[in-house]
């Protein structure tokens, strides 16, 4: 009996497979962040299964925001991917 692959980590969203601009831009505007994301190296380390809102947290961690006692308040976001503008 072969091993069971996990599920893609997709369920917030789309994933990197869905994506076909080269670079996915990235930003927070209450840290004045920004930054262009080389997208075949984010598939090179993360897999093109692994979902934008997975991405949203590797990249906010360590933010105050993201872990605020009144939840997520953490502005990071794909400017660009107008399917869904903030996670």
């Amino acid at each position: 009996m072969p091993g069971r692959r996990p599920r893609p980590d997709n369920e917030g969203g789309p994933a990197l497979r869905d994506i076909r601009s080269s670079f996915i831009e990235v930003e927070c505007a209450l840290c004045d962040r920004r930054d262009s994301l080389d997208r075949k190296a984010l598939v090179t380390q993360f897999g093109a299964g692994v979902s934008l809102l997975t991405l949203r947290r590797r990249f906010a961690l360590g933010c105050e925001r993201m872990t605020h006692p009144d939840g997520d308040r953490c502005q990071t976001r794909f400017p660009g991917l107008d399917e869904k503008p903030t996670f």
